[in-house]
C-alpha cells in the first residue's frame, strides 16, 4: 500500500491506527450481554447483542462502536466481522474468545471507519496470511496487525468515506430484508401444498420412478452421443436449500460419458437415494436429458405437472422413509407409496405459477445483493487506498 496518497493522509501500522483488544470493564457476577461466534455476521454487518448468559472468566469484552474480527479458521477466511451497533441490557458485552476486538483511537480513527478498514481485503488478507497454529485450528495473532500498514486519512475524510460505504450497506440490508420476506413466503406456500384440494394418490401413480443410470435398455448397441452425467455430489453444490435450478446447472459438463442407458427426460425430478444428502432438501429438476449415477433416483411425471411434482418432492421429509441402518437409503417401493395431493390441472398450474414467480423474485434479489457486494468491495478498495477521493 502506497503511503504517498495525500499530504493529509498518514501511513502507519494497523495497530497504531486502531486499538486492538482495548480494556473494557464488565460486571463480575450475574447475567451479562453475550455474543457467540455463530451470531457474528459476515463482511462487517451491524451487530445487535440481544442474548445474555452468566458472566464467564474468559472471553472478549466489547462495547457499542467496537468492531469484532473473527480470528480463527475458517471464520476469518469466511469474512466473519461485525460492527457493534447496540447492546441490550448493558454497556459492555462479553463474547467468544475467538474475537479480536478493535476500536478507534481518539483523534485518529472513527469507530465506523475502523469496521470498514478491518474488513478491507488488503487488511483481512494479510492478517489471514499471518495465521499461526496447526491445520484446522489456525488463528490470526494480535501481532499480525503490527505488520500491516494502512493509509489513514484525516477524520473529516474518514467520515465521508464511511457515509458512502454505509449507503451501500443500507442498500444491501434492504435487499436482504426483501429476500428474507420472499423466502418466508415461499416456505409458507410450500408448506401449504399438502393441504391443496385434490385426490391423495401415491407417487407411483403419477410418475415413473427409476434409479441408477436412468432406465436401462436391453440392447448393447453404441449410443449416439453422450449425456450430462450427474452424481450425488453434483446435487449438493448449492448450499442454499431454497435455491432452485435445473440439474444441468449442478453438473460438470466436461464429465460426459457414453453409457448404455436411456436418459431421464426433461422435467424429471432428481433426488439422492442414499447418504446424508438424501436427508437434505437437495432435489433438482432436469431441464434436459440427463443420466445419473447409481445413488440418484429420478421421478418422471406421467400424470402430473413436472414442476408441481418437483415442489411436492420438496415437501417430503425423507427422514420419515429411510431404511434402518447406518447409512440412510430409500428404494423405489418406499418412495412410490408416498401419498401426495393431486389437484386439478388448473390448480396445479396456478400453484406452479405462484411458486415460480417467487423463485424468480428470490433469484433477482440474490443477484442484486451479489452485485451490490461486488460494488462495495471495489468501492471500499478505491476509497480506503485513497485512489478515489470523496469530495468535501
Amino acid at each position: 500500500m502506497s503511503s504517498e496518497v495525500s499530504d493529509e493522509w498518514r501511513a502507519m501500522s494497523f495497530s497504531e491506527a486502531v486499538a486492538i483488544n482495548p480494556k473494557r470493564s464488565l460486571s463480575r457476577k450475574g447475567p451479562v450481554p453475550f455474543l457467540d461466534m455463530a451470531s457474528l455476521p459476515l463482511n462487517g454487518s451491524d451487530v445487535s447483542v440481544v442474548a445474555s448468559r452468566e458472566v464467564g472468566s474468559g472471553g472478549s469484552k466489547f462495547q457499542v462502536g467496537d468492531t469484532l474480527f473473527a480470528r480463527i479458521t475458517p471464520c476469518a477466511e469466511n469474512g466473519k466481522l461485525g460492527f457493534v451497533r447496540s447492546i441490550r441490557n448493558g454497556d459492555v458485552a462479553q463474547g467468544s474468545t475467538e474475537f479480536i476486538v478493535m476500536a478507534g483511537r481518539d483523534g485518529l480513527t472513527l469507530p465506523e471507519y475502523v469496521s470498514y478498514l478491518a474488513g478491507w481485503t488488503e487488511v483481512r488478507g494479510r492478517a489471514i496470511g499471518l495465521m499461526e497454529g496447526t491445520s484446522g485450528r489456525q488463528r490470526v495473532p494480535n501481532w499480525a496487525f503490527d505488520e500491516i500498514e494502512v493509509p489513514i486519512p484525516p477524520l473529516h475524510e474518514q467520515r465521508r468515506i464511511a457515509e458512502v460505504l454505509r449507503s451501500v450497506d443500507d442498500a444491501v440490508a434492504k435487499s436482504s430484508a426483501v429476500l428474507s420476506k420472499f423466502v418466508e413466503v415461499r416456505a409458507h406456500q410450500l408448506e401449504g401444498l399438502m393441504a391443496l384440494p385434490g385426490e391423495m394418490r401415491p407417487l407411483a401413480d403419477v410418475c415413473r420412478l427409476g434409479g441408477g443410470y436412468g432406465f436401462p435398455i436391453k440392447h448393447q448397441g453404441k449410443r449416439n452421443g453422450a449425456y450430462p452425467f450427474a452424481k450425488v455430489s453434483d446435487m449438493n453444490r448449492s448450499g442454499n436449500e431454497t435455491e432452485l435450478g435445473s440439474a444441468e446447472n449442478y453438473v460438470d459438463e466436461s464429465d460426459l460419458k457414453v453409457l448404455r442407458a436411456k436418459p431421464f427426460p426433461p422435467g424429471t425430478t432428481l433426488f439422492p437415494k442414499v447418504g446424508a444428502t438424501l436427508l437434505t432438501n437437495k432435489r433438482r429438476i432436469a431441464s434436459r436429458e440427463i443420466i445419473v449415477d447409481n445413488n440418484v433416483m429420478g421421478a418422471v411425471p406421467t400424470d402430473i405437472d413436472p414442476w408441481f411434482l418437483f415442489y411436492a418432492f420438496n415437501t417430503i421429509d425423507m427422514a420419515d422413509y429411510v431404511q434402518p441402518g447406518a447409512v440412510p437409503s430409500v428404494n423405489q417401493g418406499t418412495i412410490g407409496k408416498i401419498m401426495i395431493p393431486v389437484p386439478s390441472r388448473e390448480v396445479q398450474r396456478q400453484y406452479v405459477g405462484t411458486m415460480r414467480d417467487l423463485d424468480q423474485a428470490i433469484e433477482t434479489q440474490r443477484a442484486t445483493i451479489s452485485s451490490l457486494s461486488l460494488t462495495k468491495a471495489a468501492v471500499t478498495s478505491d476509497l480506503l487506498s485513497g485512489r478515489v477521493r470523496v469530495p468535501a
